[in-house]
């Protein structure tokens, strides 16, 4: 770590001295080099002491409902804003939206109430709040966006330098241009025993799906040319979204307005812990599809963890797709079938259910979602 960069985190007035020792034996260099001090000043904001800004939510309703859309940040006119008097950069932009402080059950979901918490991460510089209509106008001007969803049981601080990590492996492989990496934290700290912890968070990806759908809307909205990655529960999450988008249900609900159909997205699931045949004309995220200009799937058939996939909803004979390699998919908005690329890593990988392994090991996930994002489909 240079004098100039440890001298900064020293200075800077927002640390304490527990978060920073904490700060400097839990972020390598490596990262630091990317994230700058901002890994360090947003400590508390990383280790999910997120700001509470939830309201009142309304109580069950057993007819499907309709959801509208997020309405900006309220605070606003104090948030700041991207791009003013940046100068162009030829580098990606890396963001961070935060869905930890929102509700998590999808039924109970009221999108005008919902504000995300989004973020600009910057080298040697703490986090930027933004408003979401001032990250819609950045992402905009250069047209060429990847969200990344994590797994389970990663904390907010774990989810960035996570979110981080893939960014630089998936960046080691050519990319035709520069592009704005958003890595999507939601809830998914370790709460109990596998088999538990697991039933939640698969009930949580639902309200992930709308919440990413609202996103993904105006990406559609705006012809944004978007490439999803997705590892294990993150999968899930992504494919819910695009089934929302395109109009379907989750837990009972639907979005308001006019579903998109035929919007710009590639997918990249990698371990997705989602059931084999969900993608299907008959399956619960069938109209993800409508969305999806083409699919590359990584999946383990040795992987230890989702073998045991049935146990979420104690079915016997229920496969993950991240398990079972490529069953069924629903074709795409035009009728034409979806192309998908898909790999068996179980000869690289074993028993083990991780993401990283997918990028160290001979699998080549990097290079896989590299030429994913370069495929991105013209906007329509």
């Amino acid at each position: 770590m240079s004098t100039r960069l440890t001298q900064r985190i020293l200075n800077t007035r927002v640390l304490n001295t527990p978060v920073m020792i904490r700060c400097l034996l839990i972020v390598s260099a490596h990262y630091l080099a990317t994230l700058g001090v901002s890994s360090c000043v947003n400590a508390e904001l990383v280790e999910g002491r997120f700001h509470q800004n939830q309201k009142t939510r309304n109580t069950h309703e057993s007819s499907p409902r309709k959801l509208r859309e997020p309405k900006d940040n309220p605070e606003g006119d104090r948030a700041i804003e991207t791009g003013t008097d940046e100068k162009p950069s030829v580098e990606d932009r890396i963001w961070l939206i935060n869905t930890r402080h929102l509700i998590s059950r999808a039924d109970r979901i009221d999108l005008s109430q919902s504000t995300f918490e989004i973020y600009r991460l910057r080298s040697s510089e703490p986090y930027e709040p933004v408003t979401i209509s001032s990250f819609f106008e950045t992402i905009e001007e250069r047209n060429h966006a990847v969200v990344y969803v994590h797994g389970n049981r990663f904390t907010a601080e774990e989810a960035v330098v996570r979110g981080v990590a893939i960014h630089q492996r998936v960046r080691a492989n050519p990319i035709d241009k520069p592009m704005d990496w958003i890595i999507w934290s939601w809830p998914s700290d370790q709460n109990g025993i596998l088999v538990q912890d697991a039933r939640l968070k698969a009930n949580r990806t639902d309200a992930q799906g709308i919440y990413l759908a609202s996103i993904l809307r105006r990406h559609a909205e705006r012809g944004i040319r978007t490439t999803l990655i997705g590892y294990s529960f993150g999968g899930r999450v992504i494919t819910g979204a695009l089934h929302a988008v395109a109009g379907g249900e989750l837990e009972g609900v639907t979005m308001e307005g006019e579903p998109q159909l035929g919007a710009p997205f590639n997918a990249g699931l990698i371990a997705p812990a989602i059931d084999s045949l969900w993608l299907g004309n008959r399956g619960y995220h069938k109209l993800a599809t409508k969305n999806v200009d083409r699919l590359v799937l990584l999946y383990n058939r040795r992987d230890a963890v989702l073998k045991r996939y049935w146990l979420i909803d104690r079915v016997r004979g229920r496969m993950a797709l991240g398990y079972s390699g490529p069953r069924t998919f629903a074709p795409r908005y035009d009728g034409s079938s979806l192309p998908v690329i898909s790999y068996d890593c179980s000869d690289s990988i074993g028993v083990k259910h991780d993401e990283m392994h997918y990028y160290e090991r001979s699998c080549h996930a990097g290079l896989q979602m590299a030429k994913l994002i370069n495929e991105q489909p013209p906007t329509q």
